[in-house]
């Protein structure tokens, strides 16, 4: 990993697209896996010293690594930079009747699909039966979402994973590592965490032994 990304950073041999509408975390993963790097170290070598674990990646070390400007990362990502106002062009299309032909508006919900989706654009234009130009606008960081953004469901197979690590006596940090490098879905830390502690509680014990991790 040190070999790959020494200072200065270098785009990594295997370039990866960000796709529009997806968040940050699922394009790192993306694009570890693409240059045979384990998501977890990539993440850490992102985010700013002391590189602590949880702590947002650095816009302009993804932009080195990817071989992608700044400007790019944040007009396709939908969590890469910081939120910008609405055109009033946009903001007409929030009323466009195939947003509302439902009885109600399906932005929240193609935006959440579209977050984590390995689907191309057409093939996401065709699921919601909208026009493919439609979907680029409502993907654009900038177009509004007219409810909160929708929460991460979990598997069965993640909460099952969570559930064994604590058995086995693993840290929440371990645990977080494991899903972010071999499953697909990329749960908070503070998730893994708060299940930890009701595990914990459940069985009458209270030990979160992430202080004691040498690594953290």
């Amino acid at each position: 990993m040190t070999d790959h990304l020494s200072s200065p950073l270098a785009p990594l041999p295997v370039n990866v697209r960000p796709r529009l509408g997806e968040t940050t975390d699922h394009y790192i993963q993306r694009l570890a896996r693409a240059n045979h790097l384990r998501p977890s170290d990539l993440l850490q070598h992102l985010t700013p010293p002391p590189h602590k674990t949880g702590r947002r990646p650095q816009l302009n070390r993804l932009a080195a690594l990817s071989g992608r400007s700044t400007d790019v990362l944040a007009n396709t990502l939908t969590n890469a930079g910081p939120t910008a106002e609405p055109t009033p062009s946009i903001l007409r299309l929030q009323h466009h009747s195939a947003l509302n032909d439902t009885g109600h508006n399906v932005t929240s919900l193609i935006k959440h699909n579209a977050r984590r989706s390995n689907n191309s654009l057409k093939q996401i234009a065709d699921t919601w039966k909208i026009p493919l130009w439609l979907l680029r606008r409502v993907l654009d960081p900038r177009f509004p979402d007219p409810k909160p953004p929708l929460r991460a469901s979990m598997s069965e197979d993640t909460y099952r994973t969570i559930w064994e690590h604590y058995m086995q006596g693993a840290t929440p940090t371990q645990t977080w590592h494991n899903l972010l490098d071999d499953h697909v879905d990329w749960i908070p830390l503070t998730t893994v965490t708060k299940l930890f502690l009701r595990f914990s509680e459940e069985n009458g014990t209270a030990e979160l032994d992430d202080a004691n991790d040498p690594r953290y």
